[in-house]
Order: structure tokens, then C-alpha cells, then sequence
């Protein structure tokens, strides 16, 4: 199968359009195993994407647990300590219900306006401002009672500063200096803010009622000001409707007075000018005026559009003259092109039999001549008359405007006369209504000013409150943990919005377009993860071991693990986590990732290979030696190792076998044969060719025919090559190796590496044609929120293992019990090795 059926059609890393397999044949892959995409499976059908997305936002919770949960313990805490520390208030409840007014005089304006006014949409609203004004706050602070508790109270608080800052409170009898004093109010202005700060004036909801609040630290003092600030407003709604009444009533009868004297005058004004201009005949002029204004302009857009039409018909008719078009032929023009058609067609017959110098030919040649020119001296005169007839009419639309215009003169200036004269009976007629409006309503509020009605009646008195209204500890405590918690959470998601590294295998995917080969996980993590599973396994770690059973097992792990360090030519680092720990996290990452390169093409699996990454420090030399040792594992396998990062090599000193002065350089520049310079078995199955000396052009030698011939022969002779490149973006090393394999791995450091510089990198791989099998995210912290479940379920499913093989090895102990003591330790040794390997 060649690199490019690998790829769905379609896909960015596909080197053709078309596949051999149909997309009936292709079997949709479940997103759990590595590789799914090569197969067809797209991520982009599945219906579980909106749990995916749920998924990653739990993800981010748990991944910024901490932070969450101690956002959450401060703002509880702080909000804790505010409820018990925060002052108790009460809150005094009184009721006043603002109705409709209800006049007086059903037939009084003034009553009407008073009842509009109390109907409006807004007009609840209004009176509620007004309640809570400062005007009001003035009128119930001039009350001794209300006055003195207020004081009472600001002494108070001031007292208490002034016992951490020194000096005196303020009495009602000697006000603060401080306290400015405004000429309007008769109070200080601080201590109105200040009341008007403790009153709440709020609607009952679907009601005509409005509920007056007033909080204080004393309970008397609060229902007591509630209660006087509704009965103060009560009594300054009536005294504002007499005011006003009154006011009214003084306006009423001035302005009587004016328009009385304004109506004489407008009627001697009118009779003088009706007798100097003799306005009796300007109606009927007029009319006249008017419509034969009227005429002229009906006469003068009819003749305008004949004039526009003639002058279009004499402009095609002169066209049509030169090219002796026959669309504007009259009778007499017509019955002569049709005598021209006979002498043309006799003419045609005759000189198929005769020549043009037969004397019937010349006739009807000349008969022909004299017809095109009468043709042509009609259709002159067409369009001279055309011409005419435009010009006439030209002359008649002028006539016309002319006459429109002077009659347009004539009629402004007998609408200039009328105008005036209407204005003044219009003024006239005006002024005498005004004044039997004004007349009437002098009458009707000079009774309504006798009445006292108001539309504001007291519903509820305010009575001492028991407890008090705030704080509702509960309810603020409960409020700081909400807060707390959102305010964690929305931390939570800006950093992890901030973050601009890859940490899942999807957000890979996605910002690739390539497979996931797999997730391996911080060897640190790892092995603290493996030293927590070890504890559960210890002596009273694990209820479900034996402590008998528990210490043969650590004693037969520490066998096998020296026998296996004696056995070993070389000290491994702590990266080749696949010989060290087989039944780690990241060893299991390996065997998955060793299973997605082995079903990453039908029929035989790709060889060669080459581990790249987008820059240095993220892992890829670790995961060259892990794949290696997962492929030597599966059997009678050969594998070799090929360090062909000829910048930094790194290999060796990962396997402990220090610097090596000769290797893939040398046999590339031919110093030394290639079967001399391979050392094998440095691993369990995985040999190892290093890089050599650090060649002054590495890149040229990457790209030579050398080291395509040598892959070839060596390819022979091993059934896997892996081979440890450099970086893209830093040099071009791997950018041309990538041709000469069979396929690319491309490893990504988990939360370290930028998007950006992935992306370029794969950019540049796949502009050279390169075949990318998958990626592999690497160093990825499985206690996070992406792969906490994951690391869960595995610690889960491995005591069950470990369960289930103490049990059966002491069912072995059981059965072997009749055996010789000396028989019994080599096989209890045997086991103890077993369990250690797993």
C-alpha cells in the first residue's frame, strides 16, 4: 500500500485524490483507538460531540481544582467574617396607597388635569421620587422628634471615631461645621443624604400601594421615622393641590382680563382692513385665479410631452434617413418602395439572359434610378414636417409658460391679501373661545379651591420590628460561596483561554489534521503515580494482599530487578520507562502507540521511521528508545536504532553508553563499514547505530544517495529502523530525511510547545510530501483534569490485577505445601520474579 491510501480523500496530508477502498467498505473506527482516522473514521460525524465539549470543560475545572476551590474558601471566608462583623438593622414598614385622583368638580379643567395626571403609565412612578426627594427629607427632618433620633444616631457613629481619632460628637443643639447648610433646605445637606440613604421607597408589585422603608440600628426609631415620613406626605400632597389651585385661579383671572381687551382689538383691526382692501371680492377672484391657473398648467404638461415626443420621432427620423430604414415611410413612400421591388426583380430576371447593355435593361435601371431618388426626396420631406412640428410645439410650450407664469403672479398676490385676512379672523375666533375657557375655569376653581380632597391615604402604620432585617447571615454566607465559586470557575476558564499550548489529544488532532498516535504521560508523574500504586501494595497498603504475600512479592521484584540490571551491558536513564517500569502509564502508552504504527497501513506495517518534533527538549530521543523496545517486545523482532541527530546527538548517552567517536557520519563518508559500527542488543532486541563525530554539514549528509542506500541495505537486516532526528524549525535535518522513510512521527511536549510553532512544523513537513503517520503527545500530566478519569480507571483496574494475582499466587502455596522447603523458595522465587515483570 503505497503512503498516499493511508489518508482519507480529502485529507490535507492525502498526496492524491482517489482511494481503493469505497466508502462502503470502510468500517467507522470507534475514537479509542490510535490511528481511527487513517481508516476513515471522522471525528466530525460523531454524535457524541457535544459530550466532548462537555468533557473539556470539565477537563478545565479539574485541571485548575486548586485555584477553584481556594477562590471559593477566600471569598466564603471573607464573606463570613462580613456577616457577623456587619451592624444589625432594623427596618420600620409603613403603606400609603396613591389612588386616582378624584376631583372635585366632575366639569373643573383644573380637576381634569389633576385626574390625566394620576392616569398616566408614569405617574406611580413620579410620586414615588417624589416620596423619596429631598424636599420630603427636609419637611420630616423639621420635626423635633425624627430630628433628635437622627442626631442621636450620627452622634453615635461619630462618638466611635472620635474614640480612635480624638475629638467630640454633635449634638442637635450645635451642628457639625462640617455640615453645609443650603439655602433652600432647612436642614443640613449631609444629614439629608444621610436619612435619605437609610429610606427605601419602593411599589407593591400589580398594586396601587407603595410600601416606605426606613433601616436604623434602633427598632423604635425606625417604624417611628416610616411612619412620619407617610404621614408628611400625606399632608404635602393636600397642601400642594390647594397651592395650586389657588395659583391657578390668580392665573385664571389675569389672563381673562388680557384676552378681553385682546378681542376688541382684533375686531376693530379686522373691520379697518376688510373696508381699506374690499376683501368682500378676493374670494371669487380667487376661484377664478385658481382655476385658470390650473388649466394652463394641465395645457402646458400636454403639450410639453407632444414637444418632447415629436422631438424624439425627428431625431430616429433623421437617422433612419441615412441608413434608409423604412420605419418612418408615409403611404406615398411605401407604394414607391414597392414599384422598386418590381423593377428590381424584373431587372434581376432580365440579366440572367441578357447583358446590362440591352436597351429593356437600361430602361428599367433607369426607372430604378429616378424611384430611389423620389424615395429618398419624400423622406426628406418627412422629416423637414417632423422638424416643423417640433418647432411648433417648442413655440406653444413657451406661449404657455409664459401666460402660466403671469397668472401665477396674479394669483400670489391675491393669496397675500387673503392670507392676511384669515389670519386675523382666525386670531379672532381664537382669542373669543380662549376667553369663555378662561371665564369657565375662573368659575369652576374658584368652587373646587373649597374642597380638600387628596388621593394619598395611609394604609399600614409601621410597627417596632422584633429582629432584625439585615444582614441575613445565611443568605450572604450562601451568596460569598456562589460567588466564590463562579469567581473560581470563570479564573479557571480565562487561564485556560490564555493557555496557548496543546494538552489533549483532540486539540492536537485539531490543530494538525493528523492522527493521535497516543498520550504519554510526565515521567515524574508517572513514577509518582507508580510509588502511590506500590505503597497500596505494601505491608497494610492493600487489605486484599496478604502482608505475607505483599513482602515475598517486594522481595522477588528487588530479585528480578537485579538480576535484570546484571544482565544489561549498559545504566539506562530514567526515560527508557519501557524496560524499567513495563507496567507504568507510559509503558502502556508505548504498546498503544506501538499498535497504532502497526495498523497504520493495510497489509505490511511501516519500517522505517523517523521520531521528529517541532523543537528541542520535547521528548523525541525518550520516545525513540520507548517505540524501539515496544516493537523488540512483541517477539523475534529485530530493531535498530539510528541517531541521526548529527547536531546534538543524544541516544547513547540515554542508554548510558557515554559518546561514541564513530558511527552513521562514518559510513556515510565512507571511514568505516556500517556492520562494524552497530552495537547490538543495547535493549532487549533493539540495536543501536550512534551518530558518530559532528560533521561540519549535516543536513548535505542526511540528503545524499549514502544515506538513502544505507537505509535501503539496512532495512534488509532489520525488521524496524527507528531514527532519532532533530528538530524542524531549528535546522532542515529532518525535513529531508522525512522523504526517505516510510513514515514520520511527530512528538509534541503536552502544555509547552505553542500552537503556532506546531503548526509551522507540520506546515513544513507536509510541503515536502512527507507522510506523517500520527503524533504523540508527550510529558502530559495524567493527574490534571484532561486525563484524570484516565489515570483513575488505571490505578482502578491494576489493584484488581494485583488482586486477583496474590490470590492466585496463594491458591499456588496451597497446592505446593507438600513440596520440600527447598523447593518451595525456588518456585515461590519464580513467582515473586513473575509478578515483578507482570
Amino acid at each position: 500500500m503505497s503512503s498516499s491510501e493511508a489518508y482519507p480523500v480529502g485529507h490535507p496530508l492525502s498526496r492524491r485524490g482517489d482511494s481503493t477502498l469505497s466508502p462502503a467498505m470502510v468500517r467507522p473506527l470507534p475514537n479509542f483507538l490510535p490511528g481511527a482516522e487513517l481508516y476513515g473514521w471522522d471525528d466530525s460525524d460523531s454524535s457524541g460531540r457535544g459530550d466532548s465539549i462537555l468533557r473539556d470543560y470539565w477537563g478545565i475545572v479539574v485541571r485548575y481544582r486548586t485555584l477553584i476551590v481556594g477562590v471559593f474558601l477566600a471569598t466564603t471566608l471573607i464573606f463570613t467574617i462580613a456577616a457577623f462583623l456587619i451592624t444589625p438593622l432594623y427596618v420600620g414598614k409603613s403603606r400609603i396607597r396613591i389612588g386616582t385622583y378624584e376631583p372635585v368638580l366632575t366639569a373643573a379643567s383644573v380637576e381634569g388635569v389633576f385626574e390625566e395626571q394620576s392616569k398616566e403609565a408614569n405617574y406611580l412612578e413620579t410620586q414615588i421620587q417624589e416620596v423619596s426627594s429631598f424636599t420630603m427629607a427636609d419637611r420630616v427632618l423639621n420635626k423635633s422628634a425624627v430630628r433628635d433620633r437622627i442626631f442621636s444616631e450620627v452622634a453615635a457613629h461619630q462618638g466611635f471615631f472620635a474614640s480612635l481619632f480624638g475629638g467630640s460628637p454633635t449634638s442637635p443643639e450645635e451642628p457639625s461645621k462640617d455640615l453645609e447648610v443650603h439655602s433652600i433646605y432647612t436642614q443640613p445637606v449631609d444629614l439629608i443624604e444621610q436619612y435619605l440613604t437609610n429610606l427605601s421607597v419602593r411599589p407593591v408589585r400589580r398594586t396601587s400601594l407603595v410600601e416606605i422603608q426606613f433601616q436604623s440600628e434602633n427598632p423604635v426609631t425606625a417604624a417611628l421615622i416610616a411612619n412620619e415620613h407617610a404621614k408628611e406626605y400625606r399632608d404635602w400632597v393636600r397642601e400642594s393641590r390647594v397651592e395650586q389651585r389657588s395659583s391657578t385661579l390668580r392665573f385664571l383671572r389675569e389672563q381673562g382680563e388680557d384676552l378681553r381687551e385682546k378681542v376688541m382689538d382684533l375686531e376693530r383691526e379686522i373691520a379697518d382692513y376688510a373696508e381699506e382692501n374690499s376683501i368682500v371680492a378676493v374670494n371669487a377672484d380667487q376661484n377664478i385665479t385658481a382655476q385658470r391657473m390650473s388649466q394652463l398648467n394641465q395645457l402646458l404638461t400636454e403639450v410639453t410631452a407632444k414637444r418632447i415626443e415629436a422631438e424624439k420621432i425627428y431625431e430616429k427620423s433623421k437617422d433612419s434617413l441615412s441608413s434608409d430604414a423604412a420605419g418612418f415611410d408615409d403611404d406615398t413612400t411605401r407604394r414607391m418602395r414597392g414599384e422598386l421591388a418590381t423593377l428590381k426583380a424584373e431587372y434581376s430576371e432580365l440579366l440572367e439572359k441578357f447583358t446590362p447593355e440591352y436597351p429593356k435593361l437600361k430602361q428599367i435601371k433607369a426607372k430604378i434610378s429616378g424611384l430611389n431618388e423620389a424615395i429618398q426626396e419624400q423622406r426628406s420631406q418627412i422629416v423637414e414636417g417632423l422638424q416643423a412640428k417640433s418647432h411648433a410645439l417648442e413655440l406653444e410650450e413657451a406661449r404657455l409658460q409664459e401666460e402660466l407664469d403671469q397668472q401665477k403672479s396674479k394669483t400670489f398676490e391675491l393669496a397675500k391679501r387673503q392670507v392676511h385676512f384669515n389670519v386675523l379672523n382666525r386670531e379672532l375666533e381664537s382669542s373669543r373661545e380662549l376667553l369663555q375657557n378662561v371665564l369657565r375655569q375662573t368659575k369652576e376653581s374658584a368652587l373646587a379651591i373649597e374642597g380638600n380632597s387628596s388621593n394619598v391615604t395611609i394604609v399600614d402604620f409601621a410597627v417596632v420590628p422584633d429582629s432584625p432585617s439585615y444582614p441575613k447571615k445565611s443568605l450572604l454566607i450562601l451568596g460569598g460561596m456562589g460567588f466564590g465559586a463562579a469567581l473560581g470557575v470563570a479564573l479557571a476558564f480565562l487561564f485556560s483561554h490564555l493557555d496557548n499550548t496543546i494538552r489533549t489529544a483532540e486539540a492536537l488532532t485539531q490543530l494538525t489534521y493528523v492522527p493521535n498516535l497516543g498520550v504519554v504521560p510526565s515521567f515524574e508523574k508517572d513514577q509518582e503515580f507508580q510509588k502511590d500504586h506500590e505503597s497500596q501494595k505494601n505491608l497494610g497498603g492493600n487489605s486484599n494482599v496478604p502482608p505475607q504475600i505483599a513482602l515475598e512479592n517486594k522481595q522477588s521484584k528487588k530479585s528480578s530487578s537485579s538480576q535484570s540490571d546484571e544482565a544489561l551491558p549498559v545504566s539506562y536513564d530514567p526515560s527508557v520507562t519501557f524496560i524499567d517500569e513495563p507496567r507504568s502509564l507510559a509503558s502502556e502508552a508505548y504498546r498503544s502507540i506501538r499498535t497504532a504504527i502497526l495498523l497504520s497501513q493495510a497489509g505490511e506495517p511501516p519500517r522505517v521511521l523517523a521520531v521528529t518534533s517541532a523543537q528541542s527538549s520535547e521528548g523525541k530521543t525518550t520516545s525513540v528508545i520507548n517505540i524501539a523496545a515496544s516493537l523488540a517486545s512483541t517477539g523475534d523482532v529485530r530493531v535498530l536504532v539510528i541517531d541521526c541527530d548529527l547536531r546534538r546527538p543524544s541516544v547513547m548517552s540515554y542508554l548510558g553508553g557515554g559518546t561514541q567517536t564513530s558511527g552513521v557520519v562514518e559510513v556515510l563518508t565512507g571511514l568505516s563499514p556500517v556492520d562494524e559500527l552497530i552495537l547490538p542488543d543495547i535493549l532487549p532486541g533493539v540495536s543501536v547505530l550512534p551518530s558518530g563525530r559532528i560533521p561540519p554539514n549535516p543536513a548535505e549528509l542526511i540528503g545524499s544517495k549514502e544515506m538513502r542506500n544505507l537505509l535501503a541495505s539496512l532495512s534488509d537486516q532489520f525488521d524496524f529502523i527507528v531514527i532519532d532526528t532533530p528538530p524542524v524549525l531549528p535546522v532542515t535535518d529532518s525535513v529531508v530525511l522525512s522523504r526517505l522513510v516510510d513514515g514520520v512521527i511527530f512528538v509534541v511536549k503536552g502544555g509547552t510547545t505553542p500552537r503556532r510553532i506546531i503548526a509551522d512544523a507540520k506546515d513544513r513537513l507536509v510541503s515536502v510530501g512527507a507522510r506523517i503517520l500520527g503524533t504523540i503527545l508527550n510529558d502530559v500530566n495524567f493527574s490534571s483534569g484532561d486525563y484524570y478519569y484516565y489515570n483513575k480507571y488505571y490505578l482502578s483496574y491494576y489493584q484488581e490485577d494485583d488482586t486477583n494475582l496474590h490470590s492466585g499466587q496463594a491458591n499456588s502455596r496451597k497446592r505446593r505445601g507438600s513440596r520440600s522447603g527447598k523447593g518451595n523458595n525456588d518456585i515461590r522465587g519464580q513467582d515473586g520474579a513473575q509478578a515483578a515483570v507482570g
